[in-house]
């Protein structure tokens, strides 16, 4: 009875939970370092950490098998549990009966085995039919190396059949007697195709029904009464509505992030360097041309995204950046020494005398023009990226930069000019070779640049813009002309246009930070001195946060049109769209709750602020093949929800702390009462956000199903998805430990704002710090944000200390 008793236990079920969440996050590291043959060797497939998941399944069966769990659980739990089983034994039939491999296949050859994946190693294995690669298509975007989708023609046979004609390509499977066919890669010299191979009927079938409880058991979960949730949610109903909130904080936080990323900036002299003015600039900046991501912008979008790689700003100064495009292109010799160029190193700083922030182009050369930077750059490309140490990897963005800036200078950045006769829409700049074009043609492209870097300078000394103007019309014309594949959709580039002059993102995080931070104190003033003022004020500045709110969801709706696609690909989009749907929860909830505008309001503010920086980078990019697909917009979009909730959590979990802190003999009624209401409600919201999660997460290993042919393959993201959820899992369990009876209230707001670090890493971390195939956009400056996410984590751990001294003297 006892080793029942303890294979039942909830202290069993902690263990096992924690001790499955830190290998997990001991073995993404270890993959990053090692490779994933030895993460898969020594842990992912290792007995023992199969053995690990398999005590881990019987325990939960335990724990319900047993008479009083089996009593007090709603139905809806229980499937929502019991799912989590099905789909360990799914994943169980899989890794022992299921069948991977790749099949290599050139153009005209026919293959009928395939070389199966077997753990320690590759063997052969015949396959049930024969396939034939008719022809295989790499589809670029216009005039990159960037591929849109590749896709591979098949003749499929089998014995005593008729052959099979299919077409198989990223996201769209073949199946044939239970084997299916995905398009993995393909040849360099793209005459053939490898294919991904994966027969497992029956782990697919039983994995898929535990998905499908994993939802029903949610959907009950949430109407249930006799459900935690329902039980939540009916004592919440029983306290007062409108629980007003304190927190003496983040008021002057507003001010402090309200303004764009500072820099020690010179003052730029007008009277020093000449400058092209901003309305013909503005003309200019309306021209398209083919960025070399294959992405057809106007020319504004190219150049802002310039003056950031160079600068790390939107503006230099006063100075826009078409402004700044033409003053390079136009006056080289004057503003090849002004000092625009960013450097983080303050040795390279101080090499080259200076002592801010940025150097000048010239400084890199000498007084004979040759570049100084050449054997360094050349001895650091020879070496190894792991022999590279923090010093070379800066030269090298010096290096970058400095290139930039001298095509720049040659007119070899700036592809303004389609070739209507390239099937490929490849486009050229005035500076490359002009073989391609005939005639007329030839003559504009070669001579248009000279005669119009000449009316900038006669602009500038006459300020008479006509002609200048007229050149700009010009090459407009030809644009329109000769723009065939792809054609120019003016609409969506006057809509990008105005999405780049609105800023709206910006104005946005202006008005989250100082309308949340108001309503703050205003809560933080009825809390304790009773404004009776209180009231309207936060209903005036309510409708104002909606007014922003509208801009923002205008802003969303304005980069969904113009990329074509949901918003949500890289991590500059994740944050904007993760802040405008917490912005949009929590006005949602604002007659029952006031505080969570506030507080959703502040947190989005931030959001959009960190969004902000030169860190993540704003630029609209086309979609890697495997992103092209109706499953990103459901997998991200809940996952995102998800994530909503969970910063929700932490912020209440935070300022129930901050509560705590406040605790006195004269308000201990008053504020306990509402620590209890908050607390009731973030666990509501927390169940939301592990719901959210853990959908999400498994809609995402629907889709790996589809486009890799498996669920799962441990992955950096997939794994930290998986513990995140391990771990919000243990922070709603911690009632059924009995070690912190009469504590729970106090540990579990702790944890709430510590857990959110592991959605952090989910969502960041793992690009700042690992690789993997989710590192679509990764990103740079992991080294501060480590130091950001110690600093924090040591506020709130003396925060919670203090206030558990406090809860213990008072409650």
């Amino acid at each position: 009875m006892k080793l029942i008793r303890l294979i039942a236990s909830p202290i069993l079920m902690y263990v096992l939970a924690g001790v499955y969440a830190l290998v997990l996050a001991i073995a993404t590291f270890v993959e990053n370092s090692s490779g994933p043959a030895v993460a898969r060797e020594y842990f992912y497939y290792a007995p023992w950490f199969i053995l690990l998941q398999l005590l881990q399944a019987v325990n939960l069966l335990a724990m319900f098998l047993q008479g009083g769990y089996f009593k007090r659980i709603s139905k809806g739990s229980l499937i929502f549990h019991g799912a989590l089983v099905f789909i360990w034994l799914g994943a169980a039939v899989t890794h022992y009966a299921g069948v991977t491999g790749i099949m290599h296949i050139r153009e005209g050859e026919t293959v009928d085995r395939m070389m199966r994946d077997e753990g320690a190693g590759m063997g052969n294995a015949s396959l049930p039919f024969s396939v034939t690669l008719d022809d295989f298509r790499l589809k670029r975007y216009p005039g990159s190396h960037s591929p849109m989708s590749y896709e591979s023609d098949l003749v499929i046979k089998k014995e005593n059949e008729a052959p099979l004609q299919a077409t198989v390509r990223m996201n769209k499977v073949i199946e044939v007697d239970g084997y299916r066919l995905f398009q993995s890669s393909f040849d360099p010299d793209e005459q053939g195709t490898v294919l991904s191979v994966s027969y497992d009927r029956p782990g697919m079938q039983i994995t898929y029904i535990g998905y499908f409880l994993l939802f029903a058991g949610f959907v009950l979960t949430l109407f249930s009464k006799k459900s935690r949730f329902g039980r939540l949610r009916r004592e919440l109903g029983e306290m007062k509505k409108n629980a007003p909130f304190c927190l003496l904080l983040f008021l002057g936080l507003s001010g402090a992030l309200g303004t764009q990323a500072s820099y020690a900036q010179e003052t730029l002299s007008s009277s020093q360097l000449p400058c092209i003015p901003a309305p013909h600039a503005r003309k200019f900046g309306s021209l398209v041309l083919l960025n070399p991501n294959g992405r057809l912008e106007p020319v504004n979008s190219y150049t802002s995204a310039i003056l950031r790689k160079l600068y790390g700003a939107d503006k230099l100064n006063s100075i826009n950046s078409d402004q700044f495009f033409l003053n390079l292109l136009a006056f080289p010799d004057e503003w090849g020494g002004y000092p625009f160029i960013k450097v983080d190193n303050k040795d390279i700083l101080q090499r080259f005398g200076r002592d801010g922030k940025y150097i000048a182009w010239q400084d890199v050369f000498d007084a004979d023009g040759n570049y100084v930077l050449t054997d360094e750059v050349n001895a650091i490309y020879a070496k190894s990226a792991s022999e590279r140490k923090r010093m070379d990897s800066d030269l090298l963005k010096l290096d970058e930069s400095v290139n930039i800036v001298y095509r720049i200078m040659q007119h070899q950045l700036l592809p303004l000019f389609p070739d209507e006769n390239d099937v490929q829409g490849k486009w050229y700049s005035a500076g490359d070779e002009q073989t391609v074009f005939h005639d007329k043609d030839s003559l504009f492209v070669s001579k248009i640049m000279d005669w119009y870097i000449y009316e900038l300078g006669n602009g500038v000394r006459t300020n008479n813009w006509k002609e200048a103007d007229k050149i700009v019309d010009m090459m407009h014309i030809f644009q329109q002309a000769k723009s065939k594949t792809p054609a120019i959709d003016n609409q969506r580039v006057k809509a990008e246009l105005l999405y780049n002059q609105l800023n709206l993102f910006f104005w946005c995080r202006l008005a989250y930070l100082i309308l949340g931070g108001i309503l703050l104190f205003i809560a933080c003033g009825e809390i304790i001195a009773d404004f009776k003022w209180g009231s309207r004020l936060s209903s005036i500045l309510i409708v104002l946060l909606i007014a922003a709110f509208l801009a923002h969801t205008t802003g969303v709706l304005l980069r969904w049109y113009i990329s074509e696609r949901a918003p949500w690909a890289n991590a500059y989009e994740s944050m904007i769209c993760t802040s405008w749907l917490l912005v949009g929860g929590g006005l949602l909830f604002a007659r029952r709750f006031r505080i969570l505008p506030a507080l959703a309001g502040l947190l989005g503010g931030i959001m959009l602020f960190v969004a902000g920086l030169n860190h993540l980078n704003p630029e609209i990019t086309p979609l890697v093949p495997v992103l092209q697909s109706y499953w990103l917009m459901s997998h991200v979009a809940i996952i995102m929800i998800g994530y909503v909730f969970f910063a929700l959590c932490a912020l209440t979990g935070l300022f129930n702390l901050i509560l705590m802190n406040l605790l006195s003999a004269t308000n201990r009624v008053k504020l306990l009462f509402r620590i209890r209401e908050f607390t009731l409600l973030n666990e509501m919201a927390m169940i939301l956000g592990l719901f959210f999660m853990t959908a999400g997460t498994f809609l995402g290993a629907i889709w790996a199903n589809v486009s890799w042919g498996r669920y799962w393959g441990w992955d950096p993201k997939e794994t930290w998805a998986l513990i995140s959820i391990v771990v919000y899992a243990l922070v709603l369990h911690i009632r059924f430990i009995p070690l912190l009876k009469g504590k729970t209230t106090w540990c579990y707001n702790l944890l709430s704002v510590v857990s959110i670090l592991s959605i952090i890493m989910t969502w960041f971390g793992v690009n700042y710090y690992l690789s993997g195939l989710h590192s679509y956009g990764k990103t740079e400056g992991g080294d501060l944000l480590l130091w950001i996410w110690g600093a924090g984590l040591c506020v709130v751990l003396a925060l919670a200390l203090f206030a558990r001294r406090r809860l213990k003297k008072y409650s």
